[in-house]
């Protein structure tokens, strides 16, 4: 009977991974409406904090970029192939360590039982990847349990730990919170169980949501969640962009004042205190504040800030969190300057920047949000034109430079530029291609012949051998890349 069970189980968690996949295969994104970029720019933000040469490349008929925003791994082996057990969680680092065989790369190991496959095939359906959420690379099967590899660094702090008494700092972290949240809005994802433990600070400054478990998994609120929820939720009990946006003023409240607003241990008394909402707004923090708290956590759910309007308020402009107009001026140039890729350099480089310290992608992050006048996740055209006019110059070849740009970053021709697209050519390729970089990939993706075959790209990317194999032949004129190869094919980049 255990067996049988057992078997039709793993039959199961394949047919829902299958479905994911097949599913993303076939998402569009609905096209963009037509938008009045006039007068936009005053309300948009600038948040921070080889050898080879062919003719192959992505304009070119026959060849088409596919599954390019993969990057998580399915593997139905244990993890124990490729990584070795560092140590095992405690009280003083509350995560399982595990280091990678091949280059010494420690990360933290989160492991799942057969009945979270929900959680497993959800994962590998969205492919969430953002600076501010932790970074997941691997998911291995081994009996009936999943095992999720994902970054570490050896200075996590979970945030409901951490005090601040200055407001730039809190500016600083709370606009990281704000954009992950709303990426995942982006994604038509709600989370509902916002907490200050659910983010954890990754090194002295950049935050990261870590808990993407309650993403997929929805669960009824413990008395700690049950803080952070809006009035609203006592009569519906709906995950909406509303609800998180209430949490995200809980969370501001307690990075403000070091305390929540509604103390009651209590469920039936916390409740009413919620349904009240008579929050006390004491002048120890600034007028700015105290006004952005008191647009976030308005009691009527339909009066309640927009996630896309939080980061525009007066608070964070005082408090200087916003990127200087020459890092945007740098980044345009970069983008006009950066030698286009060929399809096979575009999955390599991809590759790089998937697992490269993702610290690093934080003010990519912030240059591709200013450009995104609308908030909808993406650039156009017109608002490329609308950023480079004001950052770069205004002249009559403007235009051609930036239609030049524009077909040169819009890899898969969709009109639209994705932070995706964007960060192959927005970021300084000569940092990719540092020995070390290259060194440290190079082992991330060989075989045990110390080759980069066709088929270790196709289980990178979901797809099939023989899309890689055909690219390879042409290009390198065999199915394998050496270390040489790889090495001269990203020195060509630059």
């Amino acid at each position: 009977m255990g067996q049988c069970s057992s078997q039709k189980m793993k039959q199961q968690m394949k047919a829902k991974i299958q479905e994911a996949k097949q599913k993303q295969s076939q998402t569009t994104t609905p096209n963009r409406q037509t938008t009045q970029l006039n007068g936009m720019r005053s309300q948009s933000r600038h948040n921070t904090h080889s050898a080879f040469q062919s003719h192959n490349d992505l304009s070119q008929p026959g060849y088409s970029l596919k599954n390019i925003n993969y990057f998580l791994v399915y593997r139905n082996t244990n993890f124990s192939s490729y990584y070795s057990l560092l140590k095992q969680e405690d009280k003083d680092f509350p995560f399982t360590t595990i280091q990678h065989n091949n280059t010494g790369i420690v990360r933290i190991i989160k492991s799942y039982k057969s009945s979270d496959s929900k959680y497993i095939a959800q994962l590998l359906k969205y492919q969430l990847h953002h600076p501010n959420l932790i970074q997941q690379f691997e998911i291995y099967e081994e009996q009936q349990k999943y095992h999720v590899a994902e970054e570490n660094n050896n200075k996590i702090v979970v945030l409901n730990s951490k005090i601040y008494n200055d407001e730039k700092e809190i500016a600083f972290v709370f606009n990281q919170i704000v954009e992950v949240i709303e990426y995942l809005h982006h994604q038509k994802l709600t989370h509902g169980h916002l907490t200050l433990e659910c983010f954890a600070l990754f090194g002295d400054k950049y935050l990261k949501l870590y808990d993407l478990y309650h993403l997929f998994m929805k669960k009824k609120p413990t008395l700690e969640e049950s803080h952070y929820l809006p009035p609203e939720y006592f009569e519906n009990q709906e995950y909406s962009e509303e609800r998180d946006i209430w949490s995200l003023g809980i969370i501001l409240y307690n990075l403000l004042y070091h305390i929540s607003p509604f103390q009651s241990n209590i469920p039936s008394l916390l409740k009413l205190e919620i349904l009240a909402s008579k929050i006390s707004y004491e002048k120890t923090i600034s007028d700015e504040a105290i006004s952005l708290l008191q647009q976030i956590l308005e009691k009527n759910p339909k009066s309640r800030i927009s996630i896309r309007d939080i980061t525009k308020h007066i608070w964070f402009k005082k408090q200087q969190v916003f990127l200087l107009d020459e890092q945007i001026k740098e980044t345009l140039l970069r983008l006009k300057q950066s030698k286009k890729l060929n399809i096979l350099q575009v999955y390599l480089l991809k590759f790089i920047i998937n697992n490269y310290p993702p610290d690093k992608l934080r003010e990519i992050y912030s240059v591709f949000r200013s450009l995104d006048l609308d908030n909808d996740g993406y650039f156009s055209i017109s608002e490329l034109i609308t950023s480079y006019t004001e950052y770069v110059e205004d002249t009559e070849n403007t235009k051609i430079i930036c239609m030049n740009i524009f077909q040169k970053v819009d890899m898969d021709k969709d009109k639209k530029i994705t932070f995706q697209e964007f960060i192959l050519y927005a970021f300084d390729r000569k940092e990719l291609i540092e020995e070390e970089v290259i060194d440290i990939s190079f082992k991330l993706l060989k075989n045990k012949k110390n080759f980069i075959t066709a088929e270790t790209l196709a289980t990178q990317y979901t797809l099939d051998k023989e899309f890689f194999t055909e690219i390879m032949i042409e290009l390198l004129k065999k199915d394998y890349i050496t270390f040489q190869n790889f090495k001269d094919l990203m020195n060509k980049t630059v």
